[in-house]
């Protein structure tokens, strides 16, 4: 601790001569004051510490590579489907061209409805073997484009063992005639009637009767 003062009551070290926090004479030069530094009594030239010659150069940042997906074991993938066996199934052959004659023969024409009014005047309907639907719509066998007549008005039935045309409505809604007669629900046809379906009229002229028919091969007897 100093035990120094100057003039003005300042404690100083016993070595100065001079008082550093007494102001200085205009007369008197500036004396330049020395404090002893940490490194042998050498100055500083700047506030910041010099790096030592030895130091290390900083290291500078490396990218970091980005992480790779892990290959999957084999263990993890899935088995792939087994194939299924395949099987030979033994089919009997059918000739193409016999079906179609069988197909055809089962629809032979049997008779007709010709048209006698409006646009099917002179028109002729072949009536086959089996059921005929008459009606407007478009899937019909005979169809009659007709705001009176039914989508599904009625059945011309053709049955081959009893040699018989029979004519049955299916519940339409304006009814269907022979002859200018109701029919309730149904009746046989024969040559030459005259059957009304909304405003259209039809003769109907029959190919098949008793003594006439196809037999098995096709062929009128």
């Amino acid at each position: 601790m100093a035990d120094k003062r100057c003039e003005n009551g300042h404690f100083i070290d016993e070595s100065w001569d001079l008082c550093p926090y007494c102001p200085a004479d205009s007369g008197e030069s500036e004396i330049p004051i020395v404090r002893p530094s940490r490194f042998g009594g050498q100055e500083k030239r700047s506030g910041i510490e010099d790096r030592r010659a030895t130091d290390p150069e900083p290291r500078r940042p490396v990218g970091v590579p980005p992480p790779v997906a892990p290959t999957p074991r084999r263990a993890d993938t899935a088995p792939a489907p087994a194939t299924p066996m395949e099987r030979t199934v033994a089919a009997q052959k059918i000739d193409a061209a016999s079906a179609a004659q069988q197909s055809a023969a089962a629809r032979y024409v049997v008779g007709w409805l010709v048209g006698l009014s409006g646009a099917l005047r002179g028109e002729s309907f072949p009536v086959r073997i089996g059921r005929n639907v008459l009606g407007r719509d478009g899937r019909s066998d005979i169809v009659i484009n007709d705001d009176q007549v039914s989508a599904h008005h009625a059945d011309l039935v053709f049955r081959p063992e009893e040699r018989r045309f029979i004519l049955m409505d299916h519940n339409s809604t304006n009814g269907t005639y022979v002859n200018e007669g109701e029919i309730e629900p149904r009746r046989d046809l024969v040559n030459r009637d005259i059957v009304r379906i909304g405003s259209h009229r039809f003769l109907f002229v029959p190919l098949c009767s008793e003594d006439f028919y196809w037999d098995g091969e096709g062929v009128l007897q």
